[in-house]
């Protein structure tokens, strides 16, 4: 008889509800300012912003289970985007939180920045003044008064690939996602197309997404420029293959010192947001595809915000300006103000213009050897 209580008395012990121990966490803002940007990317007013703008899609109704506030949800995510850390430094050990929490607020945080943000900062320019102000600083490069395109690798290392497995590695072996980005002359994301696998071809990409279409139906108007794994069309600028003529040349030379724009930004947008970078996410897709567009909108957003790494080398190109080589170049930049130019178009210009390439590669009116 004893024994029999003695099971039952186990028993019970084992289906009492265990305590739930809650860790100590600390107020992201108590942290030094420059902590914070190392940490999050973010300055303090910058953190801020985000807090008042994500509010509605994060606060939880009521404070039950010691729930994270919007500011410690935000920092979380934040943290795993700056850093990618899964382990030693990972946002669960720096907030306090376990590791399944963490991810589970790491995925509802993008999911509120892509639905939240998306539209109100990843956008082409609207209005006239708008258009008519990123058209004169693209043509103040050399010559090309339009936006860039190209598309990035982000790897998924390690993350559940399923039966599709095949579709995500890339022409170097590696599994990842491909990424389409259109930026603006301010190298801020324009247009970011986050939903194919790496096998996908960039010109497949281009052709399939609501970019093109707008495009052919008219209701976007001027040019793109693409590296040579684009297709040329009316819309869409390609490099010359084998190029001849002095014209040819000076076409190619021009569309690289331009076209460099983008890989600046997808070389920026990886260094500030590490998650992106090398071996890139361990997470599946579906949550991958949220991570990569977040990113994108955080870029954008922190360029209003300013930080240590926002300045860029523009100093260089500033230098050697002389407003007898922009007048000289009147004729061939205003070729490129049609609403569809061919490339045979402006060659035909530069063409007329050929005496003029010799200029040094500091004159930003002049088309550069360099590249």
């Amino acid at each position: 008889m004893a024994a029999i209580l003695l099971v039952m008395q186990e028993e019970a012990a084992r289906h009492l509800r265990r305590e739930r121990v809650f860790r100590d966490r600390v107020d992201p803002l108590d942290r030094p300012d420059d902590e914070l940007w190392r940490k999050y990317r973010f300055t303090r007013a910058g953190l801020l912003c985000l807090v008042d703008q994500l509010t509605p899609a994060l606060s939880h109704p009521t404070a039950r289970n010691s729930s994270l506030s919007v500011l410690q949800q935000l920092c979380v995510a934040l943290n795993f985007y700056a850093t990618g850390a899964v382990l030693l430094d990972s946002p669960s050990t720096v907030h306090g939180i376990s590791r399944a929490t963490a991810s589970a607020t790491i995925n509802k945080v993008s999911r509120a920045i892509c639905i939240t943000l998306k539209s109100k900062v990843i956008k082409f320019p609207q209005s006239q003044a708008d258009v008519e102000r990123t058209q004169a600083a693209f043509q103040a490069i050399a010559g090309f008064p339009r936006m860039r395109i190209d598309g990035t690798q982000i790897g998924l290392h390690g993350a559940r690939l399923g039966d599709d497995e095949h579709i995500f590695m890339n022409r170097k072996g590696r599994y990842s996602m491909n990424v389409q980005l259109v930026c603006t002359p301010d190298y801020r994301i324009s247009n970011a197309v986050v939903k194919w696998p790496g096998s996908t071809h960039d010109s497949r990409i281009l052709q399939n997404s609501k970019l093109a279409r707008k495009y052919h139906v008219g209701q976007l108007k001027g040019i793109l420029l693409g590296d040579s794994g684009y297709p040329s069309r009316q819309w869409l600028m390609t490099p010359l293959q084998n190029p001849q003529s002095q014209a040819e040349k000076a076409y190619n030379n021009a569309h690289i010192r331009t076209r460099v724009h983008i890989e600046q930004v997808n070389g920026q947008l990886k260094q500030k947001f590490r998650c992106l970078l090398g071996h890139g996410l361990q997470r599946k897709p579906r949550h991958a595809v949220k991570i990569i567009l977040s990113c994108c909108i955080l870029y954008n957003l922190s360029k209003d915000c300013g930080g240590p790494d926002m300045e860029h080398e523009e100093g260089e190109d500033e230098e050697g300006e002389d407003e007898e080589g922009e007048d000289r170049y009147e004729e061939v930049h205003a070729a490129a103000q049609d609403e569809i130019i061919s490339p045979t178009h402006i060659l035909s210009k530069y063409e007329t213009n050929s005496s003029s390439f010799q200029r040094p590669v500091t004159d930003p009116t002049h088309f550069s050897q360099a590249h």
